[in-house]
């Protein structure tokens, strides 16, 4: 389209034996090349090159060197710029990658797509990689890497191969779809050996995103967490605490969500938040159609089962709750749910676990 920023598939550039030099720094240090070649564009400063943070160079080492992550981080902290310029790196100096990125909307997950574009075309052209497309919602390079967005929907990439997925504000997916949403994504990374997956966001309650930080945090899954508050961003002191507090109304609760990133209970549930909290997600020990086994059956063990029935129409679930009830506390040792089975069969699913 006539993009003067931009270097033409096809287009041979001549290597002085300095941009060698720095053509081989940059493919083997990420955090090199972003703060020598990555401009942003800042609301103080205008156009000025990335100085990445601290915490902000921890996250793309652990992003880098490890093939599944979690990262939770507070509102305004540069997430999506830093995983944008680690992306950029991923695409230029490696070919025939596929990256993904998502958003629980496409207009957000493009977001991330134009801060990649931004910085791509401030790179000098011997730097560049030639371009074969280049539109808002994916683009190609010549060494056949690729970058394409969705929307974190059931069928979002369904069917797709990726060699990078990127999840912005996973925890905003909706817990009606999280669930689809992921059955249908994990294949997309399981075939390789170097796949790599990032979860991002800002807590949202004590939701699917909430269930596999925990299982982070006590080694239940192979994800690597990762937790940056408000203060680990340079210039955040308490005065500028307090000056963002008086603009929030003193809700100290809305705080701790989007910038102290604790995860919050909805002030409706009938647990209080700090009970929920308690109450530590597990990794079932099997699952299948919908029954989640936690722990297995033992002999001279009392259980209770909890039944409620639905219309099995695709929309109220049909469910089921095994509690052993043999000793306290209590434990909840397996859980079942569907939505689209008849009540009769159902009944038959409820006798065959009792």
């Amino acid at each position: 389209n006539s993009n003067t920023n931009l270097k033409a598939a096809g287009v041979q550039v001549e290597f002085t034996p300095e941009n060698v030099k720095e053509y081989i720094k940059c493919a083997q240090d990420p955090i090199y090349f972003i703060e020598n070649y990555c401009y942003i564009v800042t609301l103080d400063h205008g156009l000025q090159k990335f100085a990445l943070y601290d915490c902000q160079k921890k996250k793309i080492d652990i992003i880098h060197n490890n093939r599944r992550v979690i990262l939770m981080e507070g509102r305004q902290q540069g997430k999506t710029t830093t995983s944008a310029a680690y992306i950029l790196w991923y695409t230029i100096f490696q070919a025939n990658k596929t990256v993904a990125i998502l958003a629980n909307k496409a207009t957000a997950a493009r977001e991330v797509l134009d801060r990649y574009q931004t910085m791509y075309e401030l790179l000098p052209k011997w730097m560049q990689q030639g371009v074969t497309g280049w539109n808002k919602g994916d683009i190609e390079l010549e060494n056949r890497s690729k970058v394409f967005t969705a929307a974190t929907t059931a069928a979002g990439i369904r069917g797709k191969s990726v060699n990078m997925l990127y999840i912005d504000e996973a925890a905003i997916i909706p817990n009606t779809i999280a669930e689809q949403f992921f059955a249908s994504v994990y294949p997309t990374i399981s075939s390789g050996h170097d796949t790599k997956v990032a979860l991002v966001s800002t807590p949202n309650g004590l939701n699917h995103f909430y269930s596999i930080w925990i299982n982070a945090i006590e080694k239940r899954n192979s994800y690597n967490h990762i937790l940056v508050k408000w203060n680990k961003v340079p210039g955040r002191d308490d005065k500028w605490k307090q000056d963002t507090l008086a603009a929030m109304n003193f809700d100290t609760e809305k705080f701790d969500q989007e910038y102290n990133v604790e995860f919050m209970g909805s002030s409706g549930t009938l647990i209080a938040g700090w009970k929920l909290k308690q109450l530590v997600a597990q990794t079932p020990v099997h699952k299948q159609d919908g029954l989640y086994l936690y722990s297995p059956p033992e002999l001279n063990h009392a259980y209770v089962i909890i039944a409620d029935v639905s219309r099995g129409k695709g929309l109220d679930y049909s469910a089921f709750s095994v509690i052993d009830v043999t000793t306290m506390p209590y434990n909840q040792v397996c859980v079942y749910r569907n939505n689209m089975l008849t009540p009769a069969d159902y009944a038959g699913v409820v006798h065959q676990i009792a």
